[in-house]
């Protein structure tokens, strides 16, 4: 049984501690301290520079020597976002510093450490991508879209981030790199965990909510009771401390013996624990005050409030879709090249490119969909055999406008060997009534002259000259029959998951509606969303995806096929 002791309360002032600010979600983990975390928390709770950070140095100090794993949803992600924010956190939050020649630290990353630092229990003979610690621990990383890379690796511990973007599948499938020796590392209650981090993941948009199941996974009772001993070792450690502080040795030999009996209890309980917490913003409030959230709430809609900064979970929405076909099979996850991307290491300056695309077709031209407004959105892709893959999307939300986005293309395509842009648009071409811009000509000219006006060797031809209207039916026909995979004659939809996930996002949520005659109508709701949920909320990269395949060979083999009409929302 654990029980409460009564101990002296001190009075701590600021010449006893090192003090540092924790907000009271950073603190209870500190006090549990389980075998598995998971963590939702809302915008601003400092997920990957404090709770993951800070774990990760607690059980790096926990098993010397041992080997643990980074997680995410593709190793792009990992190099560019993920581990860099752990570093920031580590210097610039924990005083946990690099190791260099002119300054002494605690890790070194992509290099062999020094010759007197312990080596890992297992041995390793390539340190790229990896980060090594003073005390001989290793971390790899790992990613979903990746599986060879991560064959053969045995770690004890696994930490992930942004997890809402892992697959639960491909998850499972990593998980069996989990292992290690249990005589080696059995002491430890971090053996064989997991610690993962996410804000509330959005199932309407594909985001995975397999966290939210862990919570089956914890015994309240049993965590209760690791919070109620970890405080009773609290108070003995400040015991211990002013023992020291008075000089007297018996009151620090006493309470001592009192802390191994204690340690030796927290540390059996806490063995196999898991914790599971949902947590809102306002956790970390004194440090992002009231002011970011009235700006939140001011430019998101409330809805999107609850989910992002309030950590509710919304449910699946069950109205009808317009791309009603999609699915998952229509979006690949391993379409990164990476023998371009290994030349790159953790702390290099890493260029994004369409070198680092496994599946471009780079001797072929590109085809582009361009849609304009306050959003300039393009979708690029190419039609390899009887597939149509699509490779990449980039938009501009004003004040950027068409040189910013030709700019994109230019930089990102830059390795393509065959500069042949044909691109598709709105009939009109785009073009504003009131200040008669021709934005299509406009984006043709900027990809084939830079902003000194000198050539970039792109030739641009403008495919939608004269083509008539693309009405809301036969878009979708078209897209629901190709999505479908119906009809031989139309190419199988292929699209980059990661390098397109703006696109995804929006194909999975546009609903379709019955007009008054019975027609099908795209609801669009871009004129009604702040410019920050353009991206992921709006219709306007639905649109630039229409024009590049509602071209007309393939809507005249999707009107062939029975004509679809609003009852029940399905093709035939």
């Amino acid at each position: 049984m654990y029980y409460f002791r009564k101990m002296p309360r001190y009075k701590i002032t600021k010449d006893d501690a090192d003090i540092r600010y924790s907000n009271w979600i950073s603190t209870l983990i500190d006090l549990i301290r389980p075998s598995n975390l998971y963590v939702i928390g809302g915008r601003g709770t400092a997920k990957s520079t404090d709770i993951l950070a800070k774990r990760a140095i607690e059980i790096i100090h926990d098993m010397p020597r041992a080997s643990f794993a980074f997680v995410s949803d593709t190793y792009v992600n990992l190099m560019t976002n993920i581990i860099p924010s752990i570093i920031l956190g580590w210097e610039s939050r924990l005083n946990f510093h690099e190791h260099t020649k002119e300054m002494p630290g605690h890790f070194v990353v992509d290099q062999e450490p020094p010759s007197h630092w312990p080596k890992p229990y297992i041995k390793t003979f390539s340190y790229k991508h990896t980060i090594s610690t003073f005390n001989g621990c290793k971390f790899f990383l790992t990613s979903l879209d990746r599986p060879s890379a991560n064959a053969g690796i045995s770690v004890v511990h696994q930490f992930g981030d942004e997890a809402k973007y892992l697959l639960e599948e491909k998850l499972n499938k990593l998980f069996p790199t989990l292992r290690g020796d249990y005589r080696l590392y059995g002491h430890s209650h971090y053996f064989m965990g997991q610690t993962f981090c996410s804000d509330m993941p959005d199932p309407n948009v594909g985001e995975s909510d397999w966290m939210m199941r862990m919570e089956k996974k914890m015994d309240k009772e049993k965590i209760l009771r690791i919070i109620q001993a970890a405080m009773v070792v609290n108070e003995i450690n400040w015991d211990i401390y002013y023992g020291k502080k008075a000089d007297d040795q018996k009151r620090i030999d006493n309470a001592i013996a009192n802390k191994a009996k204690w340690d030796v209890r927290l540390r059996k309980i806490r063995q196999d624990s898991t914790f599971f917490y949902v947590v809102s913003s306002f956790a970390n409030a004194d440090i992002l005050t009231l002011k970011y959230f009235r700006n939140l709430l001011e430019t998101l809609d409330f809805e999107e409030f609850k989910t992002a900064v309030l950590s509710i979970r919304k449910s699946l929405d069950k109205g009808a879709r317009f791309y009603g076909n999609l699915s998952d099979h229509h979006f690949y996850r391993d379409g990164y090249n990476y023998d371009y991307y290994d030349q790159f290491g953790l702390k290099d300056s890493m260029v994004q490119n369409s070198a680092g695309l496994r599946y471009i077709q780079s001797d072929k031209l590109l085809e582009g969909g361009f849609d304009a407004g306050n959003m300039m959105s393009l979708v690029i892709g190419q039609e390899q055999g009887n597939t149509y893959r699509i490779l990449k999307g980039m938009h501009t939300i004003t004040p950027e406008w068409i040189r910013e986005l030709s700019n994109q293309f230019l930089l990102f395509f830059e390795p393509h060997k065959r500069k042949v842009l044909h691109l598709y648009h709105d009939r009109s071409t785009n073009a504003y009534r009131k200040s008669k811009r021709d934005f299509a000509t406009q984006l043709k000219h900027d990809l084939e002259y830079n902003a000194q006006g000198v050539r970039t060797g792109w030739v641009v031809t403008l495919m939608s000259v004269g083509q008539g209207n693309i009405t809301h039916g036969d878009e979708f026909n078209l897209m629901n029959t190709m999505m479908g995979e119906k009809d031989n004659r139309l190419p199988k939809l292929q699209i980059d998951m990661f390098e397109c996930k703006y696109l995804k996002s929006q194909l999975e949520i546009t609903p379709v509606a019955k007009g008054p005659k019975g027609e099908i109508i795209k609801i669009k709701k871009g004129d009604k969303l702040s410019a920050n949920r353009l991206p992921m909320e709006s219709t306007n990269y639905t649109d630039a995806f229409k024009y590049l395949l509602c071209r007309p060979k393939y809507v005249s083999i999707a009107r062939q096929r029975k004509r679809i009409t609003m009852g029940t929302v399905s093709v035939v």
